[in-house]
Formats: C-alpha cells, sequence, structure tokens
C-alpha cells in the first residue's frame, strides 16, 4: 500500500499575518469589536466540532466532518459578504455559517437525522434573528453547487445588463481540491466567465480529497490557475491567514458588485484531522508533515496577534470560551430536544401538491405504522380524499384575461404552437428566461425559438455554451434567485450528460429544504424516433423522468395541448420535463386557442371513448393509437396521459375497470417502461374487472436502430391493433 507524504507548506501566496502572527503587510482596516468578533467565530468553531465528534462517537451523529486547522477560510470570505448576498456551502464551512448567523441547533440537528420540517417545527427562528445573507443547503456532491451559484449570480449580471446598474448582490460558493477536477466546476466556471457572473468562487485547498494527495489531483502548478482556461480572474492565499483570506474575499467581492465578474481564489491549507468520522488517515498519509501545519494554526496565529494588539488576555480568552462552550451546550440541549421526526414527513415537499400515487403511498405507511395491513386494501381505494384539483399548483389558475377571446383559435403546428406559448409566457413574465444553445438568432436546430431573440433578446432568450450539465445546473441556481427559467435540450439523448444537476438538485432542492426553495424549472426536450436522426437523436426514455420523485413530466400529443400544457408548466411552481413528440412539430395544422390558456397538468385527456378496450397512449403514440381504434372490430376507449408523473391514476382505472380490458402503446424499449408500472397498476387494482391480461405495444429491447429499419422498430398502429386484437381474443 502506498503512503502519501505531503509536501511542506507552500511560499508563493498572498500573506499578510505570519505564521509566529506578526504582520508582514497592512491588515485589513477592521476595528477592534469586529477583531473579537472574529476571534470568537474560530473559538466557537473549534470548540462546536469537538463537540460533534464526541456527540459522534455516542452514536448520536452517524458521520460527521470538522474543519481543523481551516476555519480562516471559511471566516475570512463569508466576512467579505453584505446583506443581500448568497452563500453556497459544501460541507466544512461552520465558521463561515456561524459568522452569517446560522444557527447551531440546526445545523446539528441536521447533522442529528431530523427531517427539516421537524427543525423548523421546534427550531423556529424569528425572522430578525435569521441570516441577512441567503443560505442555501450544503453540497455533498462535488462540484454541484457551483453551477446553481453561478446561475444564482447570472440573475444578478442579466438584471445589471438590462438597467445598466451594478449587479445587486454577489453570490459565493465553495469547493475543495478534489472538485476542481469534476466537469460540474469546469463547466459552471466557463458559464461564470461568459456571463460575467457576480460570484466568488473559492477553492479550500486542503490538499486532500478522502485519500488522494494534490498532486495525483492534478498536473497544475496551482488550483488556481484553472480558471485562466475561463477567462476568470484568480488570486492565491495563505488560508490558514484570516487577514488575507479577507482581503482576497473582499477584494473579489467589491470586483463582482462593481460589474467586473467572477473570481476564483485558491485558499492554501491542510487537513489535519480524517476526512470525516468514517475514515482512517493513518491508512494512507505520512502524518510526519502534520507537525508544519500545526504550527501554522489559523486559531493560534490570530489569537497571537490579538494580544500583541492588547486586544486579548488571559481573562478575556476565558471568558470568550465560557461563553462559547455555555452556547454549545443550549445547542446541543436544544438539538436533542427535538422530537424524533414523524415518518409521515417523508411524503412532505416532493411536489406542490398530490398524486394518486403520492396519496396513496402515504395511507399504506400509515396502515403500516397502525398495523394494520395495507395490501388487503385490493382495490386501492385507501387514497385519503376525492381528486384533487391541481389548478393552484400548476398555474392554470392565475391566467390572466387577454384581449382575445377564449373561443378565438388558429391552426398551428405543434412547433408553432410551442413558440406561441413560449412568445406568451415571456410577455406576460419578466422573470421568465429561455436558455439553451443555438437557440438566440437561429431559433433552435428546430427553429422552435424562432424570432424570439430578436423581440426580447440576449438576456431574455439565452444563448449559452454547451453543456446540458451547466444549463441545468444554472437554471436550478436561477429559480432558487425568484426566475422561471426554460431550458432547451436539444434532444433527449443529450439530457443524460446534465442527470447529476437534474437528481441532486432539481429534483430535491426543493424537499431539502422543507419548501424554503421552489424550482420552477422547465426543461424542454425533443424525443423520440420518426425522422431518421443519427445516434442518440432518437431516445424514449421517459422512465429515467418517471422514476425521480421531485419532478413532473409532460407529454403534449396536439397542437392545442403543446400551447397549454407548456404555458402550466412554466407557471408551476414545481420542475418539469416537457417531452416534446418532434416527429410532430410539423405534421398536420389543428386549431390552437389564441389566449394563453394554460391545461392543467396531472390529467389524462379522453381522446376517444369506448366500452371494449382501453388503449393508454401519450405523445407521439396517440395519432396511431386513434388509427388503430379506428381500424379494429371493437369499441376502444383512447386515453391521452399527457402527463406521466404523477399519473392520472383515477382516470386510468376509472376506464379500465369500465372497458375490461387494457393495452398500452409507448415507443420506449419494453422492459421497465411506463408500460410496465401502467399493465402493475391495473393488475394490482383492477384485476377483479380485468377479462384479459394487458399487453404492450411497445419498441423492443434493443439499442435504438439505424434508418433502414427504424420504421420497424418504432410501434404504429398495425402494432397496437394486433394488441387490441389479441386481448379481445383472449378467454380465461
Amino acid at each position: 500500500m502506498t503512503t502519501w507524504h505531503a509536501d511542506p507548506p507552500p511560499d508563493g501566496y498572498h500573506q499578510l499575518l505570519a505564521p509566529d502572527g506578526t504582520l508582514t503587510a497592512d491588515p485589513p482596516d477592521l476595528d477592534d469589536a469586529t477583531l473579537l468578533d472574529l476571534y470568537r467565530v474560530f473559538v466557537q468553531t473549534r470548540r462546536y466540532e469537538q463537540q460533534v465528534n464526541r456527540m459522534q462517537r455516542r452514536g448520536e451523529i452517524s458521520v460527521a466532518a470538522d474543519s481543523v486547522g481551516e476555519e480562516a477560510v471559511g471566516l475570512g470570505t463569508a466576512a467579505a459578504l453584505d446583506a443581500g448576498d448568497w452563500y453556497y456551502p459544501s460541507y466544512r464551512q461552520t465558521s463561515g455559517l456561524f459568522h452569517l448567523g446560522v444557527r447551531m441547533e440546526g445545523i446539528l440537528a441536521k447533522l442529528m437525522g431530523t427531517e427539516p420540517e421537524t427543525r423548523n417545527d421546534h427550531l423556529h427562528v424569528d425572522e430578525d434573528d435569521a441570516p441577512t445573507v441567503t443560505v442555501t443547503p450544503g453540497s455533498t456532491p462535488l462540484a454541484v453547487n457551483v453551477g446553481n451559484a453561478v446561475g444564482t449570480a447570472m440573475v444578478d449580471a442579466f438584471v445589471a445588463e438590462e438597467t445598466g446598474e451594478d449587479p445587486e448582490a454577489v453570490t459565493m460558493v465553495y469547493i475543495g481540491d478534489g472538485a476542481t477536477s469534476e466537469g460540474d466546476f469546469h463547466e459552471a466556471l466557463n458559464f461564470a466567465g461568459v456571463f460575467d457572473a457576480p460570484v466568488v468562487v473559492v477553492c479550500q485547498n486542503n490538499q486532500w480529497a478522502i485519500s488522494v494527495p494534490a498532486h495525483r489531483q492534478t498536473a497544475a502548478e496551482t488550483f488556481a490557475q484553472k480558471a485562466e482556461a475561463h477567462g476568470v480572474p484568480h488570486t492565491r492565499v495563505d488560508g490558514n491567514d484570516v487577514f488575507a483570506v479577507y482581503e482576497a474575499a473582499t477584494t473579489a467581492v467589491d470586483r463582482a458588485r462593481s460589474g467586473g465578474g467572477p473570481t476564483l481564489i485558491e485558499a492554501v491549507t491542510y487537513r489535519r484531522t480524517d476526512h470525516n468520522t468514517a475514515d482512517d488517515q493513518s491508512v494512507y498519509r505520512d502524518e510526519t508533515a502534520t507537525a508544519d501545519w500545526e504550527a501554522r494554526d489559523p486559531v493560534d496565529r490570530f489569537e497571537t496577534y490579538l494580544r500583541e494588539r492588547g486586544l486579548l488576555d488571559d481573562e478575556t480568552v476565558e471568558r470568550i470560551t465560557t461563553d462559547v462552550d455555555a452556547r454549545i451546550a443550549d445547542a446541543v440541549a436544544a438539538a436533542r430536544a427535538v422530537p424524533r421526526s414523524d415518518p409521515m414527513e417523508m411524503f412532505e415537499h416532493h411536489l406542490h401538491d398530490e398524486g394518486w400515487s403520492h396519496r396513496r403511498h402515504r395511507w399504506e405507511l400509515q396502515q403500516e405504522l397502525d398495523g394494520e395491513n395495507p395490501f388487503a386494501d385490493h382495490g386501492g381505494t385507501g387514497t385519503l380524499g376525492a381528486r384533487r384539483s391541481t389548478t393552484d399548483a400548476t398555474g392554470a389558475s392565475a391566467a390572466e384575461p387577454t384581449a382575445a377571446d377564449a373561443s378565438e383559435t388558429r391552426d398551428r403546428t405543434l412547433i408553432e404552437a410551442i413558440r406561441e406559448g413560449l412568445e406568451g409566457e415571456l410577455e406576460r413574465d419578466d422573470t421568465v428566461r429561455l436558455l439553451g444553445y443555438d437557440i438566440g438568432p437561429i431559433g433552435g436546430v428546430f427553429r422552435t425559438t424562432e424570432g424570439l431573440y430578436d423581440r426580447f433578446g440576449p438576456t431574455r432568450v439565452v444563448d449559452t455554451p454547451l453543456s446540458e450539465n451547466a444549463l441545468v445546473g444554472t437554471a436550478v441556481g436561477m429559480a432558487m434567485r425568484g426566475e422561471r427559467p426554460v431550458v432547451e435540450i436539444q434532444f433527449m439523448g443529450f439530457l443524460y450528460p446534465a442527470f447529476g444537476q437534474l437528481q441532486y438538485t432539481l429534483a430535491k432542492m426543493h424537499e431539502r429544504t422543507a419548501g424554503a426553495f421552489d424550482v420552477p424549472v422547465t426543461l424542454r426536450v425533443p424525443y423520440g424516433g420518426g425522422i431518421k436522426a443519427s445516434e442518440f437523436h432518437s431516445e424514449s426514455t421517459e422512465t429515467y423522468l418517471v422514476h425521480t420523485p421531485g419532478v413532473r413530466v409532460v407529454v403534449p400529443s396536439t397542437p392545442a395541448d403543446a400551447k397549454g400544457l407548456l404555458a402550466a408548466s412554466i407557471r408551476c411552481d414545481d420542475p418539469v420535463v416537457f417531452l416534446e413528440p418532434k416527429r410532430r412539430y410539423r405534421g398536420r395544422r389543428e386549431p390552437v386557442p389564441v389566449a394563453a390558456t394554460p391545461v392543467p397538468l396531472d390529467e389524462a385527456r379522453t381522446v376517444r371513448t369506448g366500452t371494449d378496450v382501453t388503449l393508454l397512449a401519450w405523445g407521439a403514440m396517440v395519432q396511431p393509437a386513434v388509427e388503430a381504434a379506428d381500424a379494429v372490430d371493437a369499441d376502444v376507449e383512447v386515453l391521452d396521459l399527457r402527463t406521466l408523473s404523477p399519473l392520472d391514476v383515477e382516470t386510468i382505472l376509472a376506464s379500465v375497470r369500465k372497458t375490461g380490458r387494457c393495452v398500452v402503446l409507448h415507443e420506449a424499449r419494453r422492459t421497465a417502461g411506463l408500460g410496465a408500472e401502467l399493465a402493475a397498476l391495473v393488475a394490482e387494482y383492477a384485476t377483479d374487472r380485468l377479462k384479459a391480461p394487458v399487453k404492450r405495444a411497445t419498441g423492443f429491447d434493443v439499442h435504438f436502430p439505424g434508418h433502414q429499419v427504424e420504421d420497424d422498430y418504432l410501434p404504429d398502429a398495425t402494432r397496437a391493433r394486433n394488441a387490441i386484437e389479441a386481448v379481445m381474443d383472449y378467454a380465461y
């Protein structure tokens, strides 16, 4: 086994306070009270983290990471922020959180595993005591928070460009040295540079990413210089010198606040302890170098300076320590007094309302907690209440009166209807911005946004660099800032690189914050085959999205629904993936309402009524479903699901219970496709009404084929008709 030896403390970075506590240059202009406040935070952070480690050993906390020897980074940078700024921590910025006023008992309760709702209920914070800087949840996935922070800052950059004034706020975000190897870091930094985002990225270089040392992380001389490739100014400071960190952060914040754009700060420090309480650093590193860094301890260094200046003596240190210990004791007691979270709270804050499945699962857990058997309810009646209205959550009630009569229509193709929908929302709401590549002057590869760039300008219709992950990540940050971004992903096969941001932040931010942040992002994604496109341009993998809690999945099949569902999606306070059946983009023209009237989400549409068979379809498959229904000797009811998550289970089950037969038509692969879930729902809750097994007419379990056999792969009216005839001919 290789044991790495850490390099000695480096030279060549900005320093104001030497390790022995003497000044090497003029310090920042801070008054005595501020200096003592900084010292108090130093002491509080170190003694608090010692308490956390004791609680972890007692089993009160599962795992924890401390910042011993690194406290100056979080403290010095946070001290440069002002009210109204934004703060995106990672997980070693305890000192910064304390400086900004984040309550210790809340941090402790989170480490102890209480749900956010429980913390909110039992650790209430008066508005006057809340931090004046907006603090977002810490980010464990490396570098994911950088994209979100850049998105938040981009809003300020766009508003500054529109108004001709300086940015309203500055955003600060933290990463470690290991995170600079992540694509998220580079993609986000590229966006920051391109859009002059007022963001300060702080790389807390403690020289170890768990067991991987810095020299195995990069061949670059410094981590700071990685910013050069993205046109971002950078600096390198002694991360154990709170004065140097504060001065560098203040310079970067002032630059951002005056419209100068982003900065990367590399704060060089050292991780003196294990990566976290589950780690054992003795296995992989030689600890002889730790002594060099202990001699550069940021707390001791600052304390020596304050003593020399006459601001500290033994009595003052003892008084501060006693006060801090009492504060920690109170916080521990408060955190321990928070009751165990109610298991039912796991159902909170996924979406702004509940679909059938959500209500059903809530009921099932309650049955289990009551000692009952929920599986005995074969009919699925235990869903606690009648069907809820989706109007408020989807924004359908927010439709504003327009000059156009509600009954007035114009014939439009699906793509024209989508363009009208986007145009209407851009006109109606200044917080709506379109983001994507090629969506500007040329109007997108499908010309969906044609003409919108010229009308609304480059800060409302934003041509971006090519990075799906950064598109989604920055959109999340923009949404947290109060915007309603609409992101175009050119093809569904290009969505996969964005799955990190989709899973980590888009789907989870609302739940992670117990509803403190809404994420009203709409992802427009052309999907499916039928246009003889090249590889990765014909994907239909909607099941990946349906399996993700916290995201709505919407698929229109007609021009009218495309316009109405898009309006509802953009106005919805939840993230929505809006799948567009691109083979229908320029199909037949149909009447589309001139008025911008949202179509409620989560409601299936009965396309054709019938009594013999229920045929379930969505998107591009609705047209062949109708063709198949017209071609068979059976009375077929065709349902267009329209929203795939949450499903309109009530309408589906009511139809199947009426007809007694069910066929699902979708172009995705059959195994684990949405048809499998639909068949399971029908089998579980309507099996007593079935006259035949459910049949799935789908694509095959293969990669999407080449042009010559594409038509053989794709389900069509013939395949659907065969399935219908099979269930009609079946006899038990």
